[in-house]
């Protein structure tokens, strides 16, 4: 168990809070990186701010995650976690499946607000489309598991503690993502959980990491199938 005394609640708050915020800079950066495409000096510039900002965003929260985290990873060989990462999968899939045909049916809403934002970016030029897919697969998920799994979890909650943080990761998470009916958030809320519990469960960030970036890729596949 790590013995670091973790920092004041109101600082841990606004660390969370900081963090949160700072993972929404990218994709407005990605919107500068959409409408100067064609000049190559700021599209270059515009790249490099981009990459160094969740460069810096990834490191910050790593190091946070490392130096708080109580719940040390599982011996478990690589079977054991193809096992979870797989049945996560089929939670997920399940799930969504569900969540997305009720949202249809109550709704009449085919993908989610966020799904549709994405799509509209991925489709607007071959460069945005670069970035942005790179970063859905492998940026994303590192920064999101490290922040609203590694910190928050570790930040806010004793080692004892089970349901809880798995409930409070799953609303945050959604919260961060564009929602525009109760099932909408369901979903996001959904996702967020199930990471959640299979990190509580195991104690590897990995685990979740690499459901994170399969959920997205698969996602990512189904919208340049309605967008291809």
């Amino acid at each position: 168990m790590n013995a670091t005394k973790r920092p004041l609640w109101i600082l841990r708050v606004l660390i969370v809070g900081l963090l949160a915020l700072l993972i929404q800079v990218p994709p407005v950066i990605l919107l500068f990186i959409r409408k100067y495409s064609t000049v190559p000096a700021m599209l270059a510039l515009l790249i490099v701010i981009y990459v160094i900002v969740f460069g810096g965003i990834i490191l910050w929260a790593r190091h946070l995650f490392l130096k708080y985290r109580h719940w040390q990873p599982s011996t478990q060989g690589l079977g054991q976690h193809l096992k979870w990462i797989i049945g996560g999968c089929l939670a997920v899939i399940l799930g969504e499946q569900v969540l997305n045909l009720l949202n249809y049916l109550i709704y009449h809403q085919t993908e989610t607000a966020n799904n549709q934002l994405i799509g509209r970016l991925l489709s607007s030029n071959q460069v945005v489309f670069i970035i942005m897919s790179f970063a859905a697969v492998v940026l994303n998920p590192i920064a999101e598991e490290l922040i609203f799994r590694g910190v928050l979890m570790n930040f806010f909650f004793k080692r004892e503690a089970f349901w809880l943080p798995i409930l409070l990761s799953g609303l945050l998470f959604t919260l961060e993502h564009s929602s525009t009916t109760i099932i909408s958030y369901l979903i996001y809320f959904y996702l967020g959980a199930v990471f959640a519990f299979i990190y509580r469960k195991t104690g590897n960030i990995t685990n979740t990491i690499w459901l994170h970036a399969i959920n997205n890729l698969v996602a990512l596949l189904a919208l340049l199938g309605t967008i291809g």
